[in-house]
């Protein structure tokens, strides 16, 4: 009999161990802390920081745009930029094309006469200092 045991012992011990160590090895890869949560972990923290740098790009690129706007340190050509396209101020030797009227004008047949321009003329830089100075 004791032949048996260690026939039995000899067999079921490595078997046993075998099993131990693929058991192990499954944790080492699925379990929560394992190589694949580790490297989602990774992938996601990757994600975050490029989500982080553009962030912190576009908040300095809006903080640089607000300081320019403070009247202490008040951009003159942003300032017209602004009044041109909020505004549609333009000079008294300047013309002004809006973009919805070459939109139109390109989606029109070919063989279709050009429409007469727009009644409504922008107002001009000129005009808008004259209504300054008459205060």
């Amino acid at each position: 009999m004791t032949g048996f045991l260690k026939q039995v012992a000899d067999a079921v011990l490595p078997a046993i161990c075998v099993v131990g160590i693929g058991y192990n090895g499954l944790l080492y890869l699925n379990a929560p802390e394992g190589v694949r949560m580790n490297n989602l972990l990774q992938d996601r923290i990757a994600d975050s920081r490029a989500e982080l740098a553009a962030l912190e790009a576009e908040r300095q690129r809006l903080s640089d745009h607000a300081d320019r706007l403070l009247t202490a340190s008040l951009d003159e050509d942003l300032l017209e930029e602004r009044v041109r396209s909020v505004l549609g101020l333009v000079r008294p030797n300047e013309y002004m094309v809006r973009m919805e009227d070459l939109d139109r004008l390109a989606a029109a047949p070919a063989d279709m006469p050009a429409p007469l321009l727009n009644e409504d003329a922008p107002v001009t830089l000129a005009a808008l200092a004259s209504l300054d100075t008459a205060r």
